[in-house]
């Protein structure tokens, strides 16, 4: 048999493009290509012979692989020519050196080897590529199959096409996304939210729960999509929520954080003061932290009018300053969370959000499954919140979801979480974790996550300020254009199968362009996200804000800075003294 023969497994053509030479070997060869037949991130095949089990016969295979490099040089035009060239400024038509005569060597990263009859059926090579073979270009229905294996019948979420072909669909395994967790990677502008959305497009498709953390409001938007999203997923709802921060179970400590974190801190009397304050007053799970403050403020009130140690309170003396105190903190408190809820409040009230339906987050103790449905997608507008509180809410909210699943009551089904802004969540120890409540509840979800149903997509556009444990957990990887050397360090030590070649394609990628890899997909491959533009309703971002310069009038009701002074200084008066 021709070991240079094409294969025949369809209608179609197989085009040869090129000629194995030099050393090849089980892993990656070298072809001379022919002028303008193929581009980086093709997929190629060749045939050959290779022994079988008895090592007596002979059995044809497809060797499959993908062009990694290309590089062009001209054996008839020496460097010495060209820096003659230029010192002398002649021109190359006024010599007689060639310049029609390039070759193109392009590297091929091996994907696995087929038999002649079963394109699907994926098995490694171990025996190495003749020198001299042709080089194929395969039609993109024998690509499509073996893109997708021997597993026809799996649901699928389509993100693109490869970026050298865009009649080949890259597809990726719907089962394993929403069980094995996904992280999607870029530098800002790189498309990470584009991809998500095409992801987020194709669950709802399928009717899969999803829960949306969305710190900047890049998928509210959805919202006034949902007819059109009912066109292909007639069952679709989107539910856009505002956070409520509720309290668990002994939340006291959330409120100990909270204070330590928003203020200077407690001494030890104050305390040991606090503490007491929780045994009289015991936080109600599901209750709402500001309320429960306020509860715990009305309680320092009395006890101020007490000349001794309240009760509960080891020793005697004066109470009345570290009383004080933790009224003055507790205040704080309350004033910075009032305020954070009024800027939520207005953002929301602004005229690019304010015809969007909003409605305050259920409780998801008592009600998880009005945020968890077959077919809706949950999106925690946070907003306006700092990120104390924003991993705060984030944690309350999964934490609770997920104990419904792990406790496997059936109270909701398995769902899907969107991180957006991952780092923001799960920092890394560099960035400083004590601010990060949210991470050790991310930590389990992504570790136990696929016994329960509570897969993950984390996003971000600094991979080096993640926790890197979290993110290795992830059995699958979008990668976008990533420019900064420690973004893309840390890529490389997270991901396993990212060879060098497709590190050094990282920094070059365009908006949309990345390699996917890991378990979604049978191997690495070079894709380009197709970008849903009817679905690119940007509510916040892009603001042109000398259009908004034009229509700004002075607010005649708003406070003068006289008055603005004053009530400053009535603040801080009131946070000197004692109650």
């Amino acid at each position: 048999m021709d070991t240079t023969a094409a294969p025949q497994t369809t209608e179609e053509s197989w085009r040869p493009v090129g000629t194995v030479v030099g050393n090849a070997g089980i892993s990656e060869f070298t072809f001379i290509l022919r002028q303008f037949q193929a581009r980086v991130g093709d997929i190629v095949a060749l045939s050959m012979d290779v022994p079988d089990g008895s090592f007596t016969e002979q059995t044809r295979i497809y060797v499959w692989a993908r062009i990694t490099d290309i590089q062009r040089f001209n054996p008839f035009f020496p460097f010495e020519a060209g820096q003659e060239l230029a010192n002398e400024g002649i021109s190359l038509e006024s010599t007689v050196l060639a310049n029609t005569r390039d070759q193109l060597e392009a590297s091929a990263l091996i994907l696995g080897a087929t038999t002649d009859t079963n394109l699907s059926s994926l098995f490694p090579l171990t025996y190495p590529v003749k020198p001299a073979c042709k080089v194929y270009h395969p039609p993109a229905d024998a690509v499509r199959q073996l893109l997708i294996g021997e597993v026809h019948d799996e649901r699928r979420v389509q993100i693109g096409s490869l970026i050298a072909r865009r009649d080949v669909e890259v597809t990726l395994s719907a089962p394993k996304l929403v069980a094995r967790h996904l992280a999607v990677l870029a530098m800002t502008g790189g498309g990470k939210t584009v991809a998500a959305r095409r992801i987020i497009r194709e669950l709802i498709n399928h009717g899969y729960p999803l829960v949306i953390l969305d710190p900047h409001g890049d998928y509210i938007g959805l919202s006034r999509c949902e007819g059109l999203l009912r066109q292909d997923a007639p069952d679709c709802s989107i539910k856009l929520f505002f956070p409520e921060l509720l309290l668990q179970k002994d939340g006291e400590d959330l409120i100990t954080r909270i204070i330590f974190q928003m203020t200077t801190g407690l001494t030890d009397p104050q305390n040991e003061y606090l503490r007491a304050l929780y045994e009289r007053l015991p936080a109600n799970e599901g209750e709402l932290a500001l309320t429960y403050i306020r509860r715990l403020l009305d309680q320092t009130t009395d006890d101020l009018r007490q000349q001794n140690a309240p009760r509960g309170v080891q020793g005697s003396g004066n109470w009345k300053p570290t009383i004080g105190a933790v009224a003055r903190n507790l205040r704080i408190i309350q004033d910075r969370l009032v305020r954070m809820q009024r800027t939520s409040e207005q953002m929301r009230k602004s005229p690019k959000l304010s015809g969007l339906p909003f409605e305050a987050l259920p409780n998801p103790f008592a009600e998880p499954d009005k945020i968890i449905q077959p077919g809706q997608v949950s999106i925690l507008y946070l907003a306006g919140y700092d990120h104390i509180t924003q991993c705060s809410i984030a944690a309350i909210t999964l934490e609770t979801l997920f104990e419904f699943r792990a406790d496997l009551s059936d109270r909701i089904p398995p769902f899907f979480t969107v991180v957006e802004e991952a780092h923001t969540f799960i920092p890394s120890a560099r960035e400083g974790t004590a601010d990060a409540v949210s991470l050790p509840v991310i930590r389990r979800m992504i570790t136990e996550g696929r016994k329960f149903g509570t897969g993950l997509m984390l996003i971000s556009q600094r991979p080096s300020r993640l926790d890197e444990t979290i993110v290795s957990q992830c059995n699958s990887f979008l990668i976008l254009r990533l420019v900064n050397p420690r973004d893309q360090t840390f890529v490389r030590q997270v991901m396993e199968n990212l060879t060098d070649s497709d590190a050094r394609m990282i920094p070059g990628f365009g908006p949309g362009q990345g390699i996917v890899s890991g378990q979604v997909v049978r191997f690495p491959l070079a894709v380009k996200v197709d970008m849903d533009h009817e679905l690119r309703l940007a509510e916040i971002g892009d603001e042109d804000f000398f259009e908004q310069l034009e229509e700004w009038e002075p607010d005649p009701d708003a406070p003068t800075r006289d008055a603005m002074s004053e009530s400053m200084k009535a603040v801080r008066q009131r946070r000197k003294k004692p109650d």
